[in-house]
C-alpha cells in the first residue's frame, strides 16, 4: 500500500509539474500589449542660449502585459536615449531600452520617437537582442508615452502603454 501511495504521489508530482513548465514557457511568437511607468533625469544637455538643443538621458522604471503574463510582464528596464530639440518644443529622438524579467532573462530593443519637451511622444521599436529564452528574438512595436508631474526639478516622469509582436527562433 505504501509503494502504491509512493507511485501515485511521483506520478501527480511529474503530472503537475509538467503541466507547469509547459504553461510556464514562452510562445515562440505572439503579439504584446502593455502599461510602462518610469523615471529619469538628463544626464547632459547641449545648450542653444536659453534653450536646450540636445538632451542625453536615462529611464528607470517598470512594465506590465496586459495578458498578465509573457513577454514584458513584471519587467524592470532601463532606457538611455538622445533627444533633439527640432522647433522648441518638438522633439525628435532615438535610443535603447533593456527590459529584465523575473528570470533575469533580457530583451533590448532599439526606438525612434517624436514628441514635445512639455508634453507626451510616440515611438516605434525595433527588438534587437534577447538573452535566456528570448535569444534571438526579432520584432516589432509603437508605444505612447505621457508626462507626470515631475516629483523634483530636473527629473521627469511618464507613464504609457505599448503594443507589438514579436518571434524567437
Amino acid at each position: 500500500m505504501k509503494k502504491l501511495i509512493s507511485i501515485l504521489t511521483t506520478s501527480m508530482f511529474l503530472i503537475l509539474s509538467f503541466g507547469l513548465t509547459a504553461e510556464a514557457q514562452l510562445a515562440k511568437s505572439g503579439k504584446f500589449s502593455g502599461t510602462f511607468t518610469g523615471a529619469g533625469k538628463p544626464v547632459a544637455m547641449h545648450m542653444l542660449g536659453e534653450a536646450p538643443l540636445h538632451i542625453l538621458a536615462e529611464l528607470y522604471g517598470g512594465s506590465k502585459n496586459d495578458a498578465g503574463s509573457g513577454i514584458f510582464h513584471m519587467n524592470s528596464f532601463k532606457c538611455t536615449f538622445s533627444n533633439e530639440v527640432v522647433q522648441i518644443p518638438k522633439t525628435k529622438g532615438n535610443g535603447y531600452c533593456t527590459f529584465r524579467d523575473a528570470d533575469g532573462d533580457i530583451v533590448t530593443f532599439r526606438f525612434s520617437e517624436t514628441g514635445s519637451l512639455v508634453g507626451g511622444s510616440i515611438g516605434t521599436n525595433t527588438l534587437i537582442h534577447g538573452t535566456g529564452k528570448y535569444k534571438g528574438i526579432t520584432g516589432s512595436g509603437s508605444y505612447k508615452g505621457n508626462p507626470l508631474p515631475e516629483a523634483q526639478p530636473g527629473t521627469f516622469q511618464l507613464t504609457g502603454t505599448f503594443e507589438g509582436s514579436y518571434q524567437i527562433p
